[in-house]
Parts: C-alpha cells; sequence; structure tokens
C-alpha cells in the first residue's frame, strides 16, 4: 500500500508527515515505534512527526497519559473529512491574503523600478546570457502587443517556450523578418502561427523586440549569439524606436497575402491596374460602375502609402503584391 500522497505537501507538511499519516489511517492505532518501523524511520524522527500532526489536528493520542517520546505511546488518525479539511481552508485563506497583497507588492517592485529608470533609461547588456535574460522577461510581462525585428538564423513555427507562452496568454505578436536566409518553410509554419502576424522587410537594422510599448531590447550586431545588446525603457528613444517599426510595418510584404487588409475586389484592381489599364476598362472587365472603381484605387493608394497611380504601381511590385 502507497504511503505517498504528494499534495499534502501543499499544506505545509514536513518531509516524512505524509507517509506517518496515511499509515496511521489505515489502522485504528499503532505506537510510535510501530509507525517507525513500518515507515523506515526512527523512533524520534516518528516521534517529531506525530508530534507535528498532533499540533495540527491531524492525529490524536491514544493514550493521554503516554510522556512525549514514549516509543509505546498509542496514536490514532482524526476524522480527515473534519481535520484535513479544518487545515485546507486555513491554508485557502493564508493564500487569498497573499493574493490580496499583490497589488501592494506590485506597487513596491515599479516603484523601485522607476526609481532606477530615472537614472537609467539604456542599459548596455554584455553578454549573451544577459541579453536572454531580460528578453526573456521582456515577453513575459508582455499584456498585449510585443512587436519583433528577426533575422537569420530562423526557427520555423513562433519560437521557443516564451513565446508560446505569450501566445497563450493572448499577447499580439507583429514580425518584420529579414528575406535573406527566410526559407519557404519558415515563411509558411510562421503565417499558420495564430496571433502572430509577420511581414518581410529587406536590410533590418537589428534583431529586437518591444513589449506593450514599455521597454525594449535591440541587439548591436548581427551575430547569431547577440553578445550585445540594449535594453531601452520608456523614453524619447524608445518612442523612435516605435516610430521605427511602424514605418517599416507599413511599408514590409506581406508573408500572407490575407495580411495585406485588401480584399478579393482590390487585389483584382491591383492586378489590372499595375498592368496599365484605364478606369473605364477596369470597370468593364471586372462588371462594376467606373466610380466603385475609382473609389478602390483610392483605397489601394492608402494602403500603398502611395501619391499617385504610377507610385501605387511601383509599391506594389517592390512589396512582391503583384
Amino acid at each position: 500500500m502507497s504511503y505517498r500522497l504528494p499534495e499534502l505537501t501543499g499544506l505545509g507538511m514536513p518531509e516524512g508527515a505524509e507517509t506517518i499519516y496515511l499509515a496511521l489511517l489505515d489502522r485504528h492505532t499503532a505506537t510510535t515505534a510501530e509507525l517507525a518501523s513500518q515507515t523506515g524511520r526512527t523512533v524520534k524522527a516518528a516521534s517529531e512527526l506525530l508530534d507535528w500532526l498532533r499540533a495540527h489536528g491531524l492525529v490524536l493520542r491514544a493514550n493521554v497519559l503516554a510522556k512525549t517520546g514514549d516509543p509505546h505511546a498509542g496514536w490514532t488518525a482524526a476524522n480527515p473529512d473534519r481535520s484535513l479539511r479544518g487545515l485546507v481552508l486555513k491554508h485557502e485563506e493564508a493564500l487569498l491574503q497573499v493574493r490580496g497583497s499583490l497589488p501592494s507588492l506590485q506597487e513596491r517592485y515599479l516603484r523601485s523600478r522607476q526609481a532606477d529608470d530615472a537614472h537609467s533609461v539604456i542599459e548596455q547588456l554584455e553578454t549573451w546570457g544577459d541579453v536572454g535574460n531580460r528578453y526573456h522577461e521582456l515577453l513575459r510581462d508582455a499584456r498585449d502587443e510585443v512587436l519583433m525585428w528577426d533575422m537569420a538564423p530562423y526557427t520555423a513555427g513562433q519560437g521557443g517556450p516564451v513565446e508560446q507562452s505569450a501566445l497563450d496568454r493572448g499577447v499580439r505578436f507583429r514580425q518584420l523578418c529579414d528575406p535573406q536566409g527566410l526559407s519557404a518553410e519558415v515563411k509558411a509554419k510562421r503565417a499558420a502561427v495564430r496571433g502572430l502576424q509577420a511581414r518581410i522587410h529587406a536590410e533590418l537594422p537589428f534583431k529586437g523586440a518591444i513589449a506593450d510599448g514599455a521597454a525594449a531590447v535591440i541587439t548591436m550586431d548581427h551575430e547569431p549569439q547577440n553578445a550585445k545588446a540594449l535594453l531601452v525603457r520608456r523614453s524619447p528613444l524608445l518612442d523612435a524606436l516605435l516610430m521605427l517599426f511602424e514605418t517599416s510595418w507599413s511599408r514590409a510584404v506581406p508573408m500572407d497575402r490575407d495580411d495585406t487588409g485588401l480584399g478579393k475586389e482590390e487585389w483584382e484592381v491591383m492586378t489590372l491596374l499595375a498592368a496599365g489599364w484605364k478606369d473605364e476598362a477596369i470597370a468593364r472587365q471586372t462588371e462594376i460602375t467606373t466610380r466603385t472603381v475609382r473609389r478602390r484605387v483610392q483605397t489601394l493608394l492608402t494602403a500603398l502609402h502611395a501619391k499617385s497611380r504610377f507610385h501605387a504601381g511601383v509599391e506594389a511590385s517592390r512589396r512582391g503584391w503583384v
């Protein structure tokens, strides 16, 4: 018969107490010596564990006159439905109190970090371990959105467990990828990851990530191990990094056509527009009015940040849309 129930250790039982307790549950009464022999402990150790169980109301002395440490002292288990339930309730109350104190503890944590941040908007990370730790902290604390610059060597899918954990929490990812070294397999797998939007942009300046617009980690080299990096906290510099990302994102090529924000009709108009068709010809071909064609052309100009039809064609070609 098993004398192990790991769940009981969550009630603060010292090591070995659960085996003594479970052994006693299987017997009406037992002496300290018998329990020690049954669980492979010394009489002294068994006696100390029984004293702990008695102090918490889980066992009772069968012989109230027995002296402490008496190997022949008899013991019996208290009704677990009442005794264990009471112990569980005490621990639940304690856990609720701890939970209630989390906001104040978080406030103290943030206050100390803000005091440090006031003196250090930028922190230089000198080792690969420091870079990895800061990156993991960034993703661990993310709640809404993570912006990323990524380049070879690539890993397929959504990355490691820290990225998957963030995705599971509902954190959105937008990722810019350098085309060099980006295989069709990686593109297909990243396009399939729920919660991840990925676009391709040539000549990314660095690898990096920004979490919730609050902090960023950016590398200072293109080496795979990223031995040196900067941690950038809230500041005009971080605002500039956010602007850089958004500008690059608007000009990047989606890995998935659905990510362009264009509907099937806009794609059809864009293809004909790039081929040099006039509005009237596009209207006849697509069986829509000329006014509708012009409205869709304006949608394309906005999506491509283009000032003219010619500019739109050049930009669509550059992005690989046509």
